[in-house]
This record gives structure tokens, C-alpha cells and sequence, in this order.
């Protein structure tokens, strides 16, 4: 990562090179997952609790699970929390004088972007987040490795854009995350090829999800197919946590239409754990409720 970039991001952060330990929150897709393997090659900490968006799709909740063991101040994954640590790449900030979480390691939010500027928002992974701003590997790395690693939550997308907003794109993948051998490798493939990568790692539309039942964790990523790549030039190992997650708090998740008014999340909530402006007219949050619901039976 660039360093002015970096140095900005560690200003009230330096826990991000610290020695300290803490717990991650895992979320429920392969942003997440490697990029808690990521954390747990560079930093040594471990997967502690899990958020898991529209667990029950029916009546709209997601549910938070903690393992019993869970000893450490928790870090959110590919998580937007509204208050406390967390890396992710959502956009939060309503308004250009408005504010967001200081301790989101995010680039929206050190770069100033709100929603009035929501076309040039970061629109790539966590995974390359956390590949940029802990040096990882980047120079003679395999083709596959790079397209799955910018295949992972569609990064590549804004390759293909329209050719105004392309510009956006190579940005935030060169000039900040300071990645021009992934844009040098968007050159050389067609976003066909990138969507086959997607789906021979099982993480195309409609897949790549990781689920709970019954306090346990599976998935439909192909991580075997994941780690077999990953190791051709790293010594990440992807691995869904195998302990058991027992209920910390059930959320209701929610979508509201937000328009120039909307000055911030405490509009609709005093009582949010994450939230994300998904696009300009719109934001998803996780409202905490306390009444009895089946849910509980099936994270207990």
C-alpha cells in the first residue's frame, strides 16, 4: 500500500501493528474467510465469533455466534461495524461533514467518500485490503492466484465498467493498494474469463455462502481448490473454523431507502452493530432485538 495511505490508516490504529492478540469476526463469504487467513498468517489471531447475514431469510434475521472459548477483543472481518475494530470496504459516511467508525480500517472512510461521492468508492475486496496493507506477495505470482484474489466479491468488475469510471477502479487497485501487477493481469483477461474463475471456486451468484446450523459452520467454497492455489505462492491456509458457536445476539436485518436528508444510521436506530450503504439510495443494517424467536434453537 501506498504509504501515505497506510499512515493514515494507522492513525488511531496502530493496534493494526501491534503485537496485541485479539478475536476476529467472520462473516459469511470468501471476502471474510481469507481474509481471517490472512490475519491468522500475519497476526496469529484466530476466528472467535461469527456473523451470519440473513440466517433465517424468511423473517429476515442474522445471527451472531461466539465460540466458548472466545477470550479476546473481537476485530470484525469484511465488517462494518458501527463502533469498534473491524477491516472492511463498505462505504458508511451519509454526508460529506458526517462521520464514520475511527476504528474501521477502511479506505472510504480515510479517503473522505460519502454518499454523494458513492461513484468513487473503494469497489474492490477485503482480501486486497489486507493483501496491500500487509505487503503480501504480489510480483510473479500466478495468473490463477491473481484472478481468483480479484474475482473474490466481484472486484473486477469495475475493470469492465463503463470507460469513464474505469479510471475509479485502477485508483484505488494501483495507486493505493499500489497493485499494478493485478491491473496488468485484468489486461490480459476478458470479465468472461474472471466469472469462469468465479465459478470454478464456487463463489459466482447464488453461491459461495457459508452457513450455520446447528452452532456449526459449512460452506459451498471449493476451499480445497482455494488452498491448492494459494499455495503455489503463499503459505495461507484457508480453514472454516470447526468449533462450535454458541448465541451471542440475534439481529433483525434491515433495508431503508435514505435520500439527502439522512444525516446518519441513529435515524433509523440507536441500537446498530453494522450497517452499509449498499448503494446511494439505500442502506442495509443489523438492528439488535431482544424477543424470542426459532432462530435461537438453531445458533444455541
Amino acid at each position: 500500500m501506498k504509504a501515505n495511505y497506510r499512515k493514515l490508516l494507522l492513525q488511531g490504529n496502530k493496534w493494526i501493528d501491534g503485537s496485541d492478540e485479539y478475536g476476529l469476526i467472520l462473516t459469511d463469504d470468501l471476502d471474510s474467510l481469507l481474509s481471517c487467513s490472512i490475519l491468522k498468517q500475519v497476526k496469529g489471531w484466530d476466528v472467535e465469533q461469527v456473523m451470519i447475514f440473513k440466517y433465517d431469510k424468511n423473517q429476515n434475521f442474522d445471527a451472531h455466534g461466539i465460540t466458548k472459548n472466545a477470550t479476546h477483543e473481537a476485530i470484525g472481518v469484511d465488517l462494518a461495524l458501527t463502533n469498534g475494530k473491524c477491516f472492511d470496504n463498505h462505504l458508511t459516511q451519509f454526508k460529506w461533514n458526517g462521520t464514520s467508525n475511527p476504528e474501521s480500517i477502511n479506505l472510504n472512510r480515510i479517503a473522505g467518500i460519502s454518499r454523494d461521492k458513492y461513484y468513487r468508492k473503494y469497489n474492490l475486496s477485503t482480501v486486497l485490503l489486507l493483501w496491500s496493507l500487509y505487503d503480501l506477495p504480489k510480483e510473479k505470482l500466478s495468473d490463477e492466484l491473481m484472478m481468483l484474489l480479484i474475482a473474490i466479491d466481484g472486484s473486477f468488475q469495475g475493470f469492465y465498467t463503463e470507460e469513464k469510471y474505469v479510471w475509479i477502479h485502477k485508483h484505488w487497485l494501483v495507486d493505493v493498494l499500489d497493485l499494478p501487477e493485478f491491473y496488468e493481469c485484468e489486461k490480459r483477461h476478458t470479465k468472461d474469463e474472471f466469472k469462469e474463475i468465479q465459478k470454478k471456486y464456487n463463489i459466482h451468484k447464488g453461491y459461495g455462502k457459508i452457513t450455520l446450523k446447528n452452532g456449526y459452520l459449512s460452506t459451498d467454497i471449493d476451499i480445497e481448490r482455494v488452498n491448492d492455489v494459494l499455495g503455489w505462492d503463499t503459505d495461507i491456509v484457508v480453514e472454516l473454523p470447526t468449533d462450535g458457536f454458541k448465541k451471542k445476539a440475534i439481529y433483525r436485518d434491515c433495508m431503508r431507502s435514505i435520500d439527502d436528508s439522512t444525516r446518519s444510521i441513529s435515524k433509523f436506530s440507536d441500537d446498530v452493530f453494522s450497517y452499509a450503504l449498499t448503494n446511494k439510495y439505500t442502506v442495509n443494517y443489523s438492528e439488535r432485538i431482544e424477543e424470542k424467536c426459532d432462530i435461537q434453537k438453531q445458533v444455541a
